[in-house]
Formats: C-alpha cells, structure tokens, sequence
C-alpha cells in the first residue's frame, strides 16, 4: 500500500489491486470520507467552518442569532450581539476624537462649535462672537463744580471707570460739560482735554475753538459754553480702567478762572464697551 501526499490516504498498489482490489478500493474511500468530513462539519444551515488546532480537520460555528455579528473571541471566530460603541451619554452631545473616540457634552445655549487647538480634541464651545455689538454701557452725572486759577491740567471731576471683557474692544466715550470762563483782558484763556488714566486721548481744546473768546476791557467778563467729547478709544486691557476730563488755563494773569459744570449744572459722561 501507498499514501497520498496530503492527506496520506491509503492506496493500492498494483499488487493489491491485484489480489485484494475491492478491500483497498473500500480502504482508500474510507479515507476520504473521513477527511471530507473533517473538513466539512457543518451540520445546520448557515454554519460556518474553520481552521481548528488539527491538521486537515475544520471546527463548525452555528449560524448566529438574528442581530449579532461575526467577530473574534480567545483566537476564534465567534458571534456577539452588536452594542452601541459611542461615548454619548446626553442630548446634544458631539462624537469628537482625541486620541481615542470621545465626547464632547452639549453646550449651554447660545453657544457656538469653535476650533481650539489647546482642546483636548480640537474643538469646544464658546460664546456668539460680539463684533461691532454694545457689551456693556456705564454712565455717570457730576454736578459738583471745580475752578481752576492755574495753568496746569486739574480733574474736573467727571469720570467714570469700566472693565472691558476683551483686550479686542473698544471703548466709545461721550462727555458733556457746562463750561465758564473769565478773564478781564482778550484772548485765549481755558482748556480741556479727555484722559484714559494718565494718558490723554483727545489733544487740548481751546476756548476760542468753540467760539469762546474773551474781549479786551477792563471789567471781568464771563462766558459759558457746553464742552463735549466723543472719542473712540482701544484700551487693549480687561483691568479696570478710569475716563475723565481736565481743565486748565493758558494764562493765569488778569483774574483768570476756569469752572467745570457751571452752577452745578450735572455733567455727564457714558462709556460704551464695543466688541471687537
């Protein structure tokens, strides 16, 4: 007798075909009907076969329950019922990726989606962006007076502090003063100027530039005018920060003086915070 190369099913030779040919030929079909079987186990509709741990010998995988998938388990295929593989957990949530799948919860209202690289996945939410609209508005009236004999810049008094939000906005001051002046000669005579701090935003503005100019003589002459400032500031700072005006004369000669709201007469001033 001889084996097949595979398999190593016993075959006849001729000798054996000779004396006993029906037994070899029962002999070598015995053979592949057991390895065919090995190969094929599968005894039910819609089982699968695959490779078991023994040469030319298949292992059957009945058919799965209506659902479930085709998966791998210890090494071998197996079948497993499908479950929901995402992070969320809420209404609203965001399937996002950091290095892993995960979950971005739901923001609060009036929220939008933005890209942050410093994010953990890249993205998060944050505030309606507030371009070109009115974030907040502080106000103030001054009625109490202050007169000047000097020529240095002295407060007058009407001020008021804000916080901007945002180094980006800007910051819309709008003043207004009852303003008088007297002297007893010609000329120019009293300033004024808009200030952040220490820093002055609109240059000095003389009397005479409003129509305000003192007539030569001998007797001391008043004139009262409204003064007003609008200035469109870009403090670039989220600390609080203080707008005011000033006062002040050119000369200090021929009884000169310089008076903020005249008569009490309240002056106001309004700080508009503007989103960048």
């Amino acid at each position: 007798m001889a084996t097949t190369t595979n398999y190593g099913w016993d075959t006849p030779d001729d000798t054996d075909l000779v004396k006993d040919g029906a037994a070899a030929i029962r002999t070598l079909g015995s053979s592949v009907d057991t390895t065919t079987k090995n190969l094929n186990p599968q005894t039910t509709t819609g089982a699968l076969a695959y490779r078991s741990a023994t040469a030319n010998v298949n292992t059957a995988l009945p058919i799965g329950s209506t659902g479930q998938v085709l998966t791998v388990a210890a090494g071998v295929p197996s079948w497993a019922t499908l479950t929901d593989q995402t992070p969320l957990t809420t209404k609203g949530d965001v399937f996002t990726f950091s290095t892993v799948d995960a979950r971005l919860g739901v923001g609060a209202n009036g929220t939008v989606l933005t890209a942050d690289s410093a994010e953990t996945t890249g993205l998060k939410w944050a505030a309606l962006p507030a371009s070109g609209k009115v974030l907040q508005v502080v106000s103030a009236n001054i009625a109490t007076s202050v007169t000047s004999t000097v020529t240095d810049y002295v407060d007058s008094d009407l001020t008021a502090n804000i916080t901007p939000s945002s180094t980006g906005s800007k910051i819309l001051v709008l003043t207004t003063q009852l303003i008088s002046i007297a002297r007893s000669s010609s000329g120019r005579v009293g300033k004024m100027r808009l200030m952040r701090g220490a820093t002055e935003l609109q240059p000095s503005v003389e009397a005479d530039q409003f129509g305000i100019t003192i007539a030569s003589g001998s007797t001391l002459q008043t004139l009262v005018h409204k003064f007003t400032f609008m200035y469109l500031d870009s403090p670039n700072t989220t600390s609080s920060t203080t707008y005011k005006t000033q006062i002040g004369l050119n000369s200090a000669t021929n009884s000169a003086t310089i008076t903020s709201n005249f008569n009490s007469v309240p002056g106001s001033i309004i700080l508009l915070e503007i989103g960048a």
